[in-house]
């Protein structure tokens, strides 16, 4: 009942910042940038045990290590960005995010083993939430709907390589049931968000190709995830390169709507991040 209310209370924030866009004054694309980069870091962090999963499980072991490797570095590069802006109340939670990053480095540096997995999996969720803080703090900054709704596309993203790190998670020698629970409300939230922008499309009609792709790579997921207690291993490449895929179509729909608010408001568009492949 609990994950339900709270799958609810998600849905109608969603659908509440769609509607809110269209009455909202001009952004700056500074605001624009740090919403996407501080939220890119939740996805960041998920993708990192995802991949750390994956060389568990020997699971495409040369793109988990790639994986691994690109998104160590562009959580640091980001990092970067979000320093520079993290003031006040936001600047602690700054300092907090590279002392995590260094963490789940550090933690995914050595062989997958059981304890070494459970340490990755606690330090990743410790990221996510102190993400989460920060990209809110900016969100509020930036006092604007659009904030919001880049905020809520980018959060997407997170949520495809969450409900993939858990289920892959689930496999390995650090089996729990919260992981399963994860992976499953992860997945579930994902779809909702899904439905909830179809109401954007009016506005954003260039993200409905990202939205129908996104869609159809969740009928693979969704199969597996159907599996999760007693998968069969080519099920473990299947969640591996949908949530790629995936990750890759909410990529495009984050930039795509990034950039139609700063054209909006008369502002260069926001640069697309290269990486996320």
């Amino acid at each position: 009942m609990q994950r339900r209310r709270l799958l609810l209370i998600g849905a109608a924030g969603v659908s509440g910042c769609v509607s809110l866009q269209m009455q909202a004054s001009a952004q700056s694309v500074a605001s624009l940038n740090l919403v996407s980069t501080a939220g890119r870091q939740r996805m960041l962090s998920q993708r990192v045990l995802k991949a750390y999963a994956m060389q568990a499980l020997d699971v495409l072991p040369a793109r988990a290590g790639t994986i691994l490797s690109t998104s160590l570095d562009e959580l640091r590069s980001g990092l970067a960005l979000v320093l520079l802006a993290a003031r006040g109340p936001l600047e602690t939670s700054g300092k907090q995010q590279g002392e995590l990053i260094a963490k789940l480095a550090l933690s995914v540096s050595v062989p997958p083993a059981a304890k070494t997995l459970q340490a990755a999996i606690l330090v990743s969720e410790e990221l996510l939430n102190n993400a989460e803080a920060l990209t809110q703090g900016f969100v509020k900054g930036g006092v604007e709907a659009p904030a919001a709704l880049l905020n809520l596309a980018a959060r997407q993203r997170m949520l495809s390589q969450r409900a993939a790190a858990c289920f892959l998670m689930y496999q390995t020698e650090a089996r729990a049931p919260e992981l399963k629970q994860r992976a499953e409300f992860a997945a579930t939230q994902f779809k909702a968000a899904l439905m909830m922008f179809d109401d954007a499309k009016s506005e954003f009609a260039n993200i409905t190709p990202q939205l129908e792709l996104a869609r159809m790579q969740m009928v693979f997921f969704d199969s597996a995830l159907h599996n999760i207690d007693n998968p069969r291993k080519e099920q473990f490449v299947t969640v591996a390169t949908t949530s790629e895929r995936v990750l890759s179509e909410m990529d495009a729909m984050t930039a795509e709507i990034a950039k139609q608010l700063a054209l909006r408001n008369g502002a260069q568009p926001v640069r697309k991040n290269p990486a996320g492949n």
